[in-house]
């Protein structure tokens, strides 16, 4: 038999689907075909294939050996042909898909944070992928998952909420800090409780009580804010102590600007984790794009580990 022709397969499923109703009587209605049009077409399949598929008669429908095996095989066919067609159409999908990506803020300067190494690996498999990157709060992000508008985001968040998935990424030391012209600074190292007690905080906000200082009563909250860039500008003002990432506070650090409170019992480490909704079947693009933050992530993990 020569190559496969279009022809040849859609002869092959109306044998196929013979077999699989009981005969040719009953492939009448799953075929839409009068009985006369599906006896030429077996008619057509055996000259093409030379052999004899099937016999009918007063015994009933039933496989010669040869149409036993031709039916597996055009079993494996089928299955195959559907498995390129789902390939196919995934492919398609993920091309030409939209992501929204919630990144908490500030995690650029972060060493363990291979958020651009995915997207970088990400956009290089599928360039007409869409992708839109917003900076929220963690609480603002996990809302939105619960809400199905997006579908995946970064957070930290010190409760883990019920309906979401929290898979391990990476984390961060957080420190400390205030403007180098600071009061707190006259006061000898280690920095004390009472002493931390005496200065305004720019606590992380109601829903954010994260911090070890969080819930000290005693601390003069006066500011507040879960943007770590509004953060700084509080610091930098000089009326105020408060937490930041050593990656990011590094940056005013280094100018002279900023200086590290010296107080390690009031330091805290943050971890970071892909956050999405529990039992979600995602858009075939989010999954790549989720698949390639996690690959490069525990990539880099075993890279440290065995170097």
């Amino acid at each position: 038999m020569r190559k496969l022709s279009d022809f040849d397969l859609k002869l092959l499923q109306v044998f196929t689907t013979i077999v699989e109703t009981g005969g040719f009587s009953a492939a009448q209605f799953a075929l839409n075909m009068h009985q006369s049009t599906i006896s030429t077409r077996m008619h057509d399949l055996e000259v093409r294939l030379g052999m004899t598929l099937c016999q009918r008669g007063r015994r009933g429908f039933r496989l010669t050996p040869d149409g036993e095996k031709v039916y597996a095989l055009c079993q494996t066919l089928f299955q195959h042909i559907n498995h390129f067609e789902n390939q196919i159409d995934g492919i398609r999908k993920v091309s030409h898909g939209h992501i929204t990506l919630a990144l908490t803020d500030n995690l650029a300067t972060n060493p363990d944070c291979h958020v651009q190494q995915a997207i970088r690996a990400f956009c290089a498999r599928y360039s007409k992928v869409t992708l839109e990157t917003v900076v929220w709060d963690s609480y603002q992000i996990e809302m939105m998952l619960l809400e199905g508008k997006i579908e995946l985001g970064i957070t930290s968040s010190e409760v883990q909420k019920d309906g979401l998935t929290y898979t391990p990424l990476f984390s961060e030391h957080q420190s400390l800090y205030c403007a180098s012209d600071h009061p707190i600074l006259q006061h000898p190292s280690p920095i004390t409780e009472d002493d931390l007690m005496l200065y305004p905080l720019v606590d992380r906000g109601l829903s954010h009580h994260i911090t070890p200082l969080s819930h000290c009563e005693a601390m003069p909250h006066l500011a507040s804010s879960t943007n770590m860039e509004a953060t700084a500008h509080l610091l930098l003002s000089g009326n105020f102590i408060g937490y930041l990432p050593d990656h990011y506070a590094a940056i005013w650090v280094n100018r002279g600007e900023l200086v590290r409170i010296v107080a390690p019992d009031w330091e805290y480490k943050a971890d970071f984790h892909l956050t999405t909704l529990d039992n979600k079947e995602h858009s075939l693009a989010a999954t790549k794009l989720i698949e390639a933050i996690v690959e490069n992530h525990i990539d880099h993990k075993a890279y440290l580990a065995t170097s």
